[in-house]
């Protein structure tokens, strides 16, 4: 009797214990996991912190990009190219830039995509425009209805001991301006491939007594491209030369994977059939081509 009553505390006894050990895991177990479901949170709301703050500073970015965009639209001069009056104001501006030798300055006037394309820089600006004494500017203003966005000046400066220099100036509505009298311009993209070297026509720019060409010539050959001539036609029997604006006579010789542009003014006519160019290949033989109107056949 006794022994079954000792069994039966000893049964209570590990019940109790088993029952407290159960419990104590479940506490545990519960406790761990608001503790990881703590964790998760924290983190979550972390990464929530941060994609909220990269959102929002990309949001801040693009609306500080707009509001400096507007304001370089709103601080971009616009003139009325109509009025003689902003157009002399425009050049005595421009002559007091000259006289006291501030071609950083006077290139901020210049058009941004005239720069671009027509490789211009201070450097330019200053061979140009450099005068031993003050200049003052009288102008002849040219307008064409057909390009009511420009006016073409003429300024003759003259300088205080009677020297002069006359220049041709493109002036755009937008208040910019280039150094060459710029009618019109005409996208091309006319390209030709010729023994793995690209020709591209890229533009076409109406100017007075001619007109100029921007081309690209991208030699991915291993030979040099060595351009002989360049010139304009106007049907069978006409033929105009050509001025190279940019560079000097090594300009024309583009060696292996190189690419260059060339601005070439064809003379006495504002839209040309075609432009053949004389190249002279690597074995000495010379081969007249056409990059305008891509006829198929080689000149001689």
């Amino acid at each position: 009797m006794v022994e079954k009553k000792s069994e039966r505390i000893i049964f209570i006894i590990l019940l109790i214990m088993i029952i407290f050990v159960f419990f104590f895991t479940i506490i545990n177990i519960t406790n761990r996991k608001k503790e990881e479901n703590k964790y998760d949170l924290s983190r979550l709301t972390l990464e929530y912190n941060k994609n909220n703050q990269l959102n929002l500073k990309q949001t801040l970015d693009k609306v500080v990009e707009k509001n400096r965009k507007e304001a370089q639209v709103q601080e971009k001069i616009v003139i009325d190219v109509t009025d003689d009056k902003v157009l002399e104001q425009l050049f005595i501006d421009i002559d007091t830039l000259v006289n006291n030798h501030e071609y950083s300055k006077l290139l901020e006037y210049y058009n941004k995509q005239y720069i671009d394309e027509f490789q211009i820089t201070e450097e330019q600006l200053q061979d140009k425009f450099k005068f031993d004494y003050s200049i003052s500017s009288t102008l002849n203003i040219k307008r064409d209805k057909c390009t009511e966005d420009r006016v073409i000046v003429t300024a003759r400066m003259l300088d205080d001991h009677g020297r002069e220099r006359i220049y041709d100036f493109t002036v755009f509505n937008d208040g910019s301006i280039a150094d060459l009298p710029l009618y019109k311009e005409v996208e091309l993209n006319k390209v030709t491939e010729r023994d793995d070297v690209t020709y591209t026509l890229k533009k076409k720019y109406i100017t007075r007594l001619g007109s100029i060409f921007l081309l690209n010539v991208d030699n991915k050959s291993e030979c040099l491209v060595d351009i002989q001539d360049i010139k304009g036609t106007q049907g069978s029997s006409f033929k105009y030369d050509h001025e190279l604006i940019n560079g000097n006579i090594y300009s024309y010789q583009i060696t292996p994977e190189r690419s260059k542009d060339l601005i070439i003014k064809i003379f006495n006519q504002e839209k040309p059939d075609d432009i053949i160019i004389t190249n002279k290949k690597y074995d000495g033989t010379i081969e007249n081509f056409s990059i305008l109107a891509k006829k198929e056949e080689v000149y001689n």
